[in-house]
């Protein structure tokens, strides 16, 4: 039993992707996009998460401010707005603070080259309304992007100055970039672990598929001795199982045929096993050639024989008649006794039949002398055989019943070869007028003229074949 391994022929030629290697870029595309795609989410929802926690602590800083700004512009102590202002701006993320009067002139700033001067907002940003505001801008390089506040400060009613607080946005952007290059790490990571986990589950996916592949070129070539080896419960598991029944059916199937062409020719076991379910009880009209071959003298000869030697006698002269037949491309229609009989033209169809059969039977006569030699050196007893030849149209095909079949032809020219076999001395070959008219130019023959065969009520014209060669 052969044990078919990993390796596998690959077809060479134009270019090919191995499954295995689609596999894992397959794998490998979805792993990585999967971790981009959760590290985007992750990543904007952060971004967010931030920018929310800033705006809400800079909203409530703002209020403070206002809160502590308000009696100071009262009492017009800059001296208090400016430490105020001081005091804000020790937190890293302030970018400005600015304090102005009702009239927009500016009474503190983190800028102490602007107090004095009238406010001046970022291009875009409107002055301070009614209701505290939140607005986002793009400053310089440097601060990056702004959170701007502006609240109106108001005293019993009446505005008294106004607060305008800007944070950046770059701790977000420094901590989103740590985020970013914490989650392409994470992501080369995870790629990497995805390669690897892809490249071992691909192998482990097309080692049996390609086990198959080469058990199924095994089985191509002819060799049905093979199994594989069954390594997983999943559908590769199932679908290998399923091989290795394939490989014993037609193992099986090949021994058969093998023990049935001991009987009969291989042809007709292959007309047989083409499509047994389907094979009827029917015959078709042929025209074929019809050969019997018969050990003259058997019955008194068996009698001086043991029952060993005769059997060891029928094997080597069956031996030779089949191989004889099939080297012809005949079929061995059956064993009759210390007889043969072979068809020549069916179920395979050869113009030639009957130069095949004529062919056979000079072959037989010239196996027999051989096999004589052999017996007289063995101190055995030599035989002799008659041989008769008819060709003509008969019903070929399969007869019987479902529960035994055989394949034959039935006709008169089975009948006329039977006899002619019949009336044939030993050594001697004789073929019917419509067998000789086929094969005249091939054969060198001795015409007997018309000979009674039983059977028949009229003479039959007989033809005894000398040897191969031109007629003479």
């Amino acid at each position: 039993m052969e044990t078919v391994g990993d390796r596998t022929d690959r077809p060479k030629g134009r270019f090919r992707l191995s499954l295995k290697l689609k596999l894992s870029l397959l794998i490998t595309s979805l792993v990585v996009l999967a971790v981009v795609l959760v590290g985007a989410v992750l990543l904007r929802q952060a971004q967010h998460t931030l920018t929310a926690e800033m705006t809400k602590r800079g909203l409530t800083i703002a209020e403070n401010l206002a809160a502590g700004a308000k009696s100071a512009l009262l009492s017009n102590d800059d001296l208090a707005l400016n430490i105020l202002v001081r005091d804000a701006m020790k937190d890293g993320d302030v970018a400005y603070v600015v304090i102005t009067d009702e009239e927009g002139s500016v009474r503190a700033h983190s800028d102490l080259a602007m107090i004095g001067k009238p406010v001046v907002r970022p291009a875009g940003l409107a002055g301070v309304g009614d209701e505290p505001t939140i607005r986002t801008y793009r400053g310089d390089a440097q601060q990056g992007r702004i959170i701007d506040f502006a609240l109106p400060m108001v005293f019993s009613q009446v505005r008294v100055g106004a607060l305008y607080v800007g944070f950046s946005e770059k701790s977000i952007d420094a901590a989103m970039a740590r985020a970013r290059n914490q989650t392409i790490a994470i992501t080369l990571g995870m790629v990497l672990v995805g390669v690897g986990g892809a490249v071992g589950l691909a192998t482990l996916l097309t080692r049996p598929i390609f086990r198959l592949v080469r058990g199924t070129r095994t089985v191509a070539a002819g060799n049905f001795q093979v199994e594989l080896e069954v390594t997983s419960s999943d559908e590769l598991g199932m679908l290998t199982e399923s091989f290795n029944h394939m490989a014993r059916s037609l193992r099986e199937k090949e021994m058969i045929k093998r023990a049935f062409t001991r009987y009969v020719a291989r042809e007709v076991v292959e007309e047989v096993l083409k499509d047994p379910e389907h094979l009827i009880l029917s015959g078709e009209r042929r025209e074929v050639t019809v050969l019997f071959c018969d050990i003259r003298g058997f019955t008194p000869l068996s009698e001086r024989l043991s029952p060993e030697d005769v059997v060891l006698l029928l094997n080597e002269f069956y031996t030779l008649m089949i191989e004889t037949t099939f080297k012809h491309d005949g079929t061995l229609d059956k064993f009759l006794g210390d007889a043969v009989m072979s068809i020549f033209g069916a179920p395979i169809a050869h113009p030639d039949h009957a130069a095949r059969a004529v062919r056979t039977a000079v072959a037989m006569q010239a196996g027999v002398i051989a096999l004589n030699e052999k017996r007289v050196a063995e101190g055995k007893e030599p035989i002799a055989v008659g041989v008769g030849v008819s060709a003509g149209e008969v019903v070929a095909g399969t007869v019987g019943t479902e529960e035994r079949m055989e394949y034959t032809v039935i006709g008169d020219s089975v009948n006329l070869a039977a006899r002619l076999e019949n009336s044939a001395k030993p050594g001697q070959i004789l073929i019917s007028e419509r067998t000789y008219v086929k094969v005249s130019d091939l054969v060198r023959v001795r015409p007997l003229g018309p000979v009674k065969v039983k059977g028949k009520e009229e003479q039959v014209e007989v033809y005894e074949v000398l040897a191969m060669g031109e007629p003479i």
